[in-house]
């Protein structure tokens, strides 16, 4: 997988992939950032990271800034979004805590101009805010993700994201949307994951 980075800084920020096109993500280290599931067995995030030391340094470093100098992450990340009609977060890792996601909030609010699109197991964290009267911003694409023997609790019914397993054997419902492969094509025919409605789900074959 062709992964080109630029240094905006310091957070390393991905130009693209095979899959992703031309759209730019920040993401953070697989697992460590993630919740206990099961899917860090099939995690191609994970495997990615360890067949590619210079992406995993990456990845790593994003989260020491994270860590050591919140304002200069959140600072790099959103002049990415700034200068960008869509982005990504977490092609690898999630949302870690309750006050990241409050700033990825915060940063779609100040940047309407970009589409922003997250998968996401932390269901506790969008739970509570939609749960406290904070309201998603209709840029911020928020997709539940869902993996076998993990519990969703989507009481606000958000788009949900499945996998179709190589057995075919799926979580899915029949009328789940299936991934297309190219997340640039979508986002700019405004289909797929960029335009899942409440309610509504899409499925990935398993890589």
């Amino acid at each position: 997988m062709k992964n080109n980075r630029t240094n905006v800084c310091n957070v390393s920020i991905s130009k693209g992939n095979i899959k992703m096109g031309a759209i730019q993500s920040v993401s953070l280290p697989a697992i460590k950032t993630c919740r206990d599931c099961l899917c860090k067995e099939k995690c191609y995030a994970a495997k990615l990271e360890r067949l590619r030391p210079s992406v995993r340094n990456a990845y790593q470093r994003n989260l020491d800034i994270l860590l050591n100098d919140p304002e200069a992450y959140w600072r790099e990340v959103e002049a990415a979004v700034m200068t960008n009609r869509y982005f990504r977060f977490h092609v690898s890792g999630d949302i870690p805590t309750i006050d990241y996601l409050r700033r990825m909030i915060d940063i779609a609010n100040r940047n309407q101009h970009c589409e922003i699109l997250c998968f996401t197991k932390r269901y506790e964290y969008v739970n509570q805010l939609l749960a406290e009267g904070v309201e998603l911003p209709d840029n911020l694409h928020l997709i539940f993700s869902a993996w076998v023997g993990l519990e969703m609790v989507n009481p606000f019914n958000l788009p949900e994201a499945h996998v179709r397993f190589k057995d075919g054997s799926t979580t899915a419902r029949e009328d789940a949307i299936p991934c297309g492969g190219n997340c640039t094509e979508c986002a700019t025919t405004d289909g797929g994951c960029w335009t899942l409605k409440h309610g509504e789900q899409v499925v990935f074959n398993e890589h």
